[in-house]
């Protein structure tokens, strides 16, 4: 689940976009959860939940090549889909502003579905993101049937990108 918290945004933001306007380059980003909202979970099992996820921060290394830079599209969407199977509704990466609206599959079913806003400059970005994602096909029902987290995703390049 937290993989899915980080990935999903991050597929998302680098789905947007046309020209350079950010530099090349490792990077790392960082997903901050400020707030989670389990409708229909029992308050103490959601108090228990929200202690366990809140405030946590997930990290990860990117290397965005000179052509992901140039073109942060990069062929991986065609007419607002992507080969992942996500679609967007808005995308917008443009003068400063990052803006995106979408879904993607979620691995344990259904769709996840992503919005975000924020800046960026060549070499940092913050956006808040909201994701919503639904109860895994086949899980308890005690789990709600709709999980929303809202945070902040900052990313800063830190250096040229290293061989692996």
């Amino acid at each position: 689940m937290k993989r899915l918290i980080l990935a999903a945004p991050l597929a998302l933001l680098f789905a947007c976009g046309s020209a350079t306007e950010i530099d090349p380059g490792q990077w790392e980003f960082s997903m901050r959860m400020t707030e989670i909202d389990l409708p229909g979970v029992a308050e103490p099992m959601a108090t228990q939940m929200r202690q366990a996820m809140a405030g946590q921060t997930q990290t990860q290394q990117k290397c965005i090549t000179p052509e992901e830079a140039a073109n942060p599209t990069g062929g991986m969407m065609s007419q607002g889909s992507d080969p992942r199977g996500c679609t967007f509704s808005e995308q917008t990466f443009a003068g400063g502003r990052i803006a995106a609206t979408g879904q993607c599959p979620a691995p344990t079913g259904g769709n996840v579905r992503i919005s975000m806003t924020g800046t960026y400059t060549r070499d940092t970005m913050t956006t808040q993101v909201r994701t919503e994602t639904p109860r895994p096909t086949g899980a308890p029902s005690m789990l709600p049937e709709t999980l929303r987290v809202s945070g902040t995703m900052t990313g800063r390049r830190t250096g040229d990108c290293t061989s692996t």
